[in-house]
């Protein structure tokens, strides 16, 4: 099961610290709920769902993006989880990316979730982690992104 937490996720302008997270793509079909609790079962950790964020305009990124008011089922919401590792002491941020044919981060349109850790980690934790996230079912890719997708503003300046 994932809680709803009372703590609302800040946003902050922290763009000078670029490199100092890693990011994991995940491809999956699974609803964000599901994907939260099954990234719970297979990392040991407890996700939990701290708020939804609005779609954004791609020159804008920390604007929400301007809706038709006469159609509010056009706004998108982005789930955003967050889970803390107390053994590692480590923070996982589970962003949806993909809601409705809508992209959250235009550059990884492809994905539906992204998986923020706020330190960088070295190639073979990735890996590792990325191997057990490629073994939960109904997970078809999990890849690293190390390409310039990673400078997104929103990216860089989502934390827990």
């Amino acid at each position: 099961m994932v809680k709803k937490a009372k703590k609302n996720i800040t946003i902050k302008d922290v763009a000078e610290d670029v490199g100092a997270f890693s990011l994991l793509a995940i491809r999956s079909a699974e609803p964000d709920t599901r994907m939260a609790w099954l990234l719970n079962r297979a990392l040991h950790l407890d996700f939990v769902h701290y708020r939804d964020l609005c779609g954004r305009e791609p020159d804008s990124p920390l604007q929400p993006t301007v809706f038709d008011e006469s159609k509010p089922e056009e706004r998108r919401q982005f789930a955003v989880f967050c889970a803390t590792d107390s053994l590692l002491q480590r923070s996982y941020i589970l962003i949806t990316n993909r809601q409705g044919g809508e992209s959250l981060v235009k550059k990884l349109a492809q994905v539906d979730y992204l998986l923020k850790i706020p330190e960088a980690l070295h190639d073979d934790e990735l890996a590792t982690l990325g191997a057990a996230i490629r073994a939960i079912p109904g997970v078809q890719a999990c890849i690293t992104v190390t390409d310039e997708s990673k400078n997104e503003p929103l990216l860089v300046t989502l934390e827990a």
